[in-house]
């Protein structure tokens, strides 16, 4: 399966839809509750640090379970119930992608890259996940890191798609900065857009680790 096909593939338009109106509904829900609380500095620090982050966490971890297997460019697969049968297994995805988002902010390279967060929690989710199924079939040679000309499309892939949805974040500020603020427009847009147009980046990486299983 091609990338093109995949990502324009009924299963993945639906989890970027599920991923973009719950992000939506997030930031829309974030921004009240953090105007509400903006006087109570402890609780717009937890909520900023702890619930928002959470939140998107849960939606990411929603993307990646709704994607498969079409995420590693397969029609069929084991099925899903099985791979996360083991207990533990759906806390274990949440508590990846949960701790990659706190951390990830404070590695170097990425703090000055910001647009590589999201794509690295979801590469990251979703190669525990193909680690589940390899387990689960013949052993095979799995190499989990891509050669450096697919690292440089990753690279490309994930700023492209940062450009993308801050252009079009700031489109939109502009067209509702009579009635908003634009800075709160523009970031709600931005983070809401994200995923739409960074799962190319996710996707490149889970159709080369899928195309290694022989069957």
């Amino acid at each position: 399966m091609s990338l093109i096909d995949a990502l324009f593939s009924p299963r993945l338009l639906l989890a970027i839809g599920v991923f973009f109106i719950v992000s939506l509904l997030v930031e829309l829900g974030g921004r009240r509750l953090l105007d509400h609380l903006s006087v109570v500095p402890i609780s717009h620090w937890l909520l900023t640090h702890g619930l928002f982050p959470a939140a998107r966490t849960l939606a990411l971890v929603a993307f990646i379970l709704l994607a498969y297997p079409t995420l590693f460019g397969l029609e069929q697969a084991p099925p899903l119930s099985e791979l996360l049968a083991a207990r533990g297994r759906v806390a274990s995805l949440v508590n990846l992608s949960f701790l990659l988002s706190l951390l990830l902010p404070f590695v170097p390279l990425i703090a000055q890259i910001p647009a590589l967060v999201l794509p690295l929690q979801g590469i990251a989710a979703a190669s525990l996940l193909f680690h589940w199924w390899a387990a689960s079939i013949p052993p095979q040679s799995i190499d989990f890191w891509p050669d450096w000309s697919i690292t440089a499309a990753l690279l490309l892939l994930a700023y492209a798609g940062h450009a993308a949805a801050r252009g079009l974040a700031q489109a939109i500020a502009r067209g509702q900065r009579a009635r908003f603020d634009a800075g709160q427009v523009e970031e709600l847009a931005y983070r809401s857009l994200l995923m739409a147009l960074q799962a190319p980046v996710i996707l490149l990486y889970t159709l080369v680790l899928g195309r290694q299983i022989q069957f």
